[in-house]
């Protein structure tokens, strides 16, 4: 799977859940089955990004960046996946144990 590709099944994962969320918390209940939807778009792309990459060669320094550019583009971008991430861990099982779906 490619790179880009596997951007798009992340950010459109993310997308999707953040709209099951907030329509299906303010409004319509059943908009909530988006997140199950996004969540698992989000994590078959960390699955395929975890499978495809070399972590060592994907956070190494690039020797032209400064490390105000590193730290923004490689450090920052994994850690707002990570809590994306985790937040839709967190609401998934909170949705399924609660019968909220």
């Amino acid at each position: 799977m490619t790179p880009q590709t596997t951007n798009r099944l992340i950010g459109y994962g993310i997308l999707v859940f953040s709209i099951g969320f907030f329509v299906g918390v303010l409004w319509i209940r059943y908009v909530q089955l988006l997140m199950l939807f996004g969540s698992i778009s989000t994590f078959l792309g960390v699955f395929y990004y975890l499978k495809n990459t070399n972590l060592a060669a994907e956070f190494a320094m690039n020797p032209k960046d400064d490390i105000l550019t590193y730290f923004w583009n490689v450090i920052v971008l994994k850690l707002w996946t990570l809590t994306f991430v985790i937040w839709m861990l967190v609401m998934d099982l909170t949705l399924i144990s609660r019968g909220l779906l």
